[in-house]
């Protein structure tokens, strides 16, 4: 039997509502390892349960638009004045 190495990583990814401007953040887990035929596999992590990735259809907690835009870890997008 072949022993498959996973490797978790937590990426906090962020999200902007483009209808009400609301900004929220999740903290996923990706674990990456081999999938059995040569290549790679990731599956995602939210809060413990097995998830969607971050970009696959995102609602806003809100107003529950679909138009969310997905920003990886890095600084939230600025607060329009």
């Amino acid at each position: 039997m072949r022993t498959r190495n996973v490797h978790v990583i937590t990426e906090n990814w962020r999200f902007h509502c483009l209808h009400c401007q609301a900004r929220w953040e999740h903290l996923y887990e990706a674990w990456h390892g081999d999938d059995g035929h040569g290549g790679d596999a990731v599956a995602w992590r939210l809060g413990g349960v097995a998830s969607q990735p971050p970009w696959i259809d995102p609602a806003c907690p809100s107003c529950l638009s679909l138009h969310v835009k997905t920003l990886p870890a890095g600084p939230l997008v600025p607060e329009q004045r």
